[in-house]
């Protein structure tokens, strides 16, 4: 039992947004449908710093707009930063949080305990906040073999999952460190949208490929999206990417920086290069899979066991073979669903396409015969 949660982060000022109410495309990464209007307001007002509030293009996909602030002074980068750099231990809270409460249930109900395991993401956004993109795996404790994973008990189910990570996310925060910038501290919670999906297909159990290309679909995205690219920044190069009235970015970068450099908030400035994000990209529990310490010692345990030297070449290679070749993984099945068009409508449309690329064509070859003719005419009439 598992479902895929997205949790973003809150507003921390209005930003030039990209949004389809409902697609009608084949593939959301590629899509070409017409957005709703980014802002569009009944009155055109305007913010402190005398710019509009308001925006009534229809943005598309790749547009340099997209996550840019309305009104640059008037967005909060401070707070952006400081909640990147915290968006690990409320993540770690939530985590706490949804486990406690499907305990509490099960205690309710007379079962056994229960574990939640995961597997996540983290993913920026265009405004550059980062996102985390889950799975969670509801699996029973054996009180006898706390390591073994075994499914849970039949009276939790999946909307019981569902109901625990929509209360964790909207209830559990938490508040940094005061800072002379902000002395009572920043208050860290998760954003309004909050998406969780049940993990289902076709009602047979989940591979683990499928995780694998969930997981990576999201894994290969960094700060490219909002336009910065650099390495871990110092004195010397900060000024290249960081400025209080510069780009978007620029601003994200100076804040990290410049608030990074009270005791306690140290980690913003070394992280200043990733937008005050300092964890890694994937991440999970123990008892999802293997743990990276496991396949460290696996891939030491392989080299230090091969054979070396030129002689023994052939050897490594067949073994490289032999082994790809027990590794194999299906990731996906195909099967035949039918040929034709779904619907009669999908059938005219596509019949009276073809119609009027025929008569084009037909219009065309009659056209060049014409001034064949006409320049034949002329050279005789000459």
């Amino acid at each position: 039992m598992g479902e895929a949660p997205t949790f973003t982060a809150p507003s921390f000022g209005p930003v030039h947004t990209r949004h389809v109410r409902h697609h009608t495309c084949t593939n959301p990464a590629r899509c070409s449908c017409r957005p709703d209007p980014c802002h569009a307001r009944r009155t055109l007002d305007h913010c402190p710093h005398g710019r509009l509030i308001a925006c009534f293009a229809r943005h598309e996909p790749g547009d340099d707009e997209i996550g840019q602030p309305l009104c640059p002074d008037c967005y909060d980068h401070d707070h952006h930063v400081v909640w990147n750099n915290s968006a690990g231990e409320l993540w770690r809270r939530t985590k706490q949080a949804v486990t406690r409460r499907l305990n509490q249930l099960a205690r309710s109900r007379g079962l056994a305990k229960v574990r939640v395991s995961h597997g996540k993401v983290a993913e920026f956004q265009a405004r550059g906040s980062i996102h985390f993109h889950a799975l969670l795996r509801l699996d029973g404790v054996d009180p006898d073999d706390p390591a073994a994973v075994i499914p849970p008990p039949a009276g939790i189910t999946a909307a019981d999952l569902d109901d625990a990570v929509q209360h964790a996310a909207a209830h559990i925060t938490c508040t940094t460190d005061p800072h002379p910038a902000r002395p009572g501290g920043w208050p860290i919670a998760w954003g309004d949208q909050v998406d969780v999906r049940i993990i289902s297909v076709g009602g047979e159990s989940v591979s683990d490929a499928m995780v694998a290309g969930y997981l990576a679909k999201y894994a290969t995205k960094g700060t490219e999206v909002t336009g910065h690219t650099s390495r871990r920044l110092h004195d010397a190069n900060v000024r290249l990417y960081a400025d209080p009235a510069g780009t978007h970015t620029e601003r994200l970068v100076w804040a990290a920086w410049a608030l990074g450099e009270h005791p306690g908030f140290e980690s913003l400035r070394r992280w200043a290069h990733m937008l005050g994000f300092g964890g890694h990209f994937l991440t999970k529990a123990r008892h999802y899979s293997v743990t990276f310490a496991a396949l460290r010692a696996a891939r030491v345990l392989y080299r230090r066991t091969q054979p070396q030297g030129p002689e023994h070449s052939d050897e490594r290679f067949q073994r490289q073979g032999d082994l790809d070749a027990e590794t194999t993984t299906v990731l996906a099945r195909l099967s035949y669903v039918g040929s034709g068009w779904k619907t009669t409508g999908d059938a005219l449309l596509a019949n009276t396409a073809a119609d009027q690329a025929r008569r084009r064509h037909q219009a065309g070859r009659e056209d060049l015969v014409h001034e064949f003719h006409l320049a034949d005419f002329s050279e005789r009439a000459a």
